[in-house]
């Protein structure tokens, strides 16, 4: 079932490689263009790319980063999804005696993501017109990515090896990441610009999730004459479901039931039923002690009543915890400051991209780039956040 959440510490790189930030001499760029930003933005949030569908704004990214000068390739995730391109994986040769770097963002949006009329209020806030989502999640990231790549590609600022990775069905379970190969990686540290929050917000540890299954398997019998016969799924599962947590187990485990599923006519007692849920926690032993208990709570049940129960589980996100004296910390605190930001640790409960490419061997940390409302009609970014993000982006780039 996997190790333990990684406690991440500063033994990825040697601290003499980056002992020298405090006297490098980064270019701070406080005139970050914001005519361009806001208008890269409202290109991209009106390419529709539902999750499987995120084909046109893969081709606008790709011509914008080989513009650049990267090389830009796709892998095969569109394929195993049944999706109109795979992962974008582009790269930047730099200085090979820097850090390479790693930007992650994700390409597709929630229903309803097609129509989207954004605009610019007067309050410097951008909404759409009500009738659709923003998606700022994750263009924000997106529009932060290539602003600050436009910024360094154009005005011939030094940095090291970059790479980019723009994921598809993202909203899937990150499903697109799921298939990506990690030989494919060649970055030390990575930056995903996709969590809540305002810019100088960085996700340090996050927990492990695991989607669980449990099948109760009774006997099938007539409600009229001979129900004696039988043993309904439905009732076992309800008494196993009554002795199982649901909701907050302790102060970092959670349990979820999502659907309990045991549909059929009405005049015979059911015999088959599957509930489906989700745990999580920040500390994965004691998430895997907590869905064992389940396991057995579930049989024990069945067994009583003379039924039998299939219950299995799979982790779908590694949980992780950053040291706080790890040098990626240090990095971005470091690039938040330079870009006028108040850094700021969180603990964060949902997955996102930092997950993966962190259990790829990528240290990664989420950073926010200010939406609020996502997944809904309300949904809105300041214009503000959206340069504040691009300029985080740029100095963490310069930094390495």
């Amino acid at each position: 079932m996997g190790e333990p959440p990684t406690r991440l510490g500063d033994g990825w790189l040697g601290l003499q490689r980056l002992s020298a930030f405090s006297q490098q001499q980064v270019s701070r760029r406080d005139d970050m263009n914001e005519a361009g930003v806001l208008a890269l933005f409202l290109q991209l949030v009106q390419l529709a790319s539902p999750s499987r569908h995120e084909g046109k704004v893969a081709a606008f990214c790709a011509k914008e980063l080989k513009r650049l000068g990267f090389r830009v390739e796709f892998d095969g995730a569109g394929d195993f999804l049944a999706a109109d391109t795979g992962n974008l994986i582009a790269t930047l040769d730099g200085d090979a005696s820097r850090v390479p770097l790693l930007l992650i963002a994700h390409m597709d949006t929630v229903a309803p993501g097609t129509g989207i009329r954004p605009q610019l209020g007067k309050d410097g806030i951008i909404r759409a017109d009500g009738s659709a989502i923003l998606g700022a999640d994750d263009k924000a990231g997106i529009t932060a990515i290539l602003a600050a790549l436009q910024e360094l590609v154009g005005n011939e600022i030094p940095h090291g090896p970059i790479q980019v990775v723009l994921t598809i069905a993202e909203e899937l379970g990150l499903q697109g990441s799921a298939r990506f190969d990690p030989a494919r990686l060649s970055a030390q540290f990575g930056l995903c610009l996709d969590a809540e929050g305002e810019p100088g917000t960085f996700v340090v540890s996050a927990p492990s999730q695991v989607r669980w299954q449990a099948d109760v398997l009774g006997r099938a019998a007539p409600v009229g004459g001979a129900s004696e016969n039988g043993t309904s799924a439905i009732q076992v599962a309800t008494r196993a479901v009554a002795r199982i947590p649901h909701g907050r187990v302790d102060a970092d485990t959670t349990v979820h039931i999502g659907a309990f599923i045991g549909e059929g006519p009405t005049e015979r007692m059911r015999d088959r039923v599957r509930l489906v849920g989700e745990a999580r926690g920040l500390h994965h032993q004691r998430l895997l002690q907590v869905l064992r208990k389940m396991e057995r709570t579930f049989a024990q049940v069945a067994k009583a009543h003379g039924a039998s129960v299939d219950f299995s589980f799979a982790v779908t996100c590694m949980g992780f915890a950053f040291a706080p004296d790890h040098p990626l910390l240090r990095m971005a605190e470091t690039a938040a400051r330079r870009a006028g930001l108040t850094p700021r640790w969180v603990v964060h409960g949902e997955g996102s991209e930092a997950h993966r490419f962190t259990a790829m061997g990528v240290p990664t940390l989420n950073a926010g780039v200010g939406y609020r409302d996502i997944h809904t009609s309300k949904e809105r970014i300041a214009l503000a956040d959206l340069v504040r993000t691009a300029r985080l982006v740029y100095e963490f780039l310069v930094l390495a």
